[in-house]
């Protein structure tokens, strides 16, 4: 499979797939706000590039902590 576009909206299965968790993790950050997500009607989506950007955020909190 090849990666996602950087302007592709993707699901939960989708992003759990992407960032190589399970998805009580993923609704775990959902529930604490902490992770860039929206609800497309019943459903949460995730934009890639702002999924890249958050794990750019947290990998320079993580070397500077």
């Amino acid at each position: 499979m090849s990666p996602a576009p950087k302007t592709e909206l993707m699901t939960v299965t989708e992003t759990c797939r992407y960032l190589k968790i399970t998805q009580r993790t993923l609704y775990r950050y959902l529930r604490n706000r902490q992770i860039p997500a929206f609800k497309l009607g019943k459903e949460w989506r995730f934009v890639c590039s702002d999924l890249e950007q958050w794990i750019r955020d947290r990998t320079r909190a993580a070397v500077n902590a």
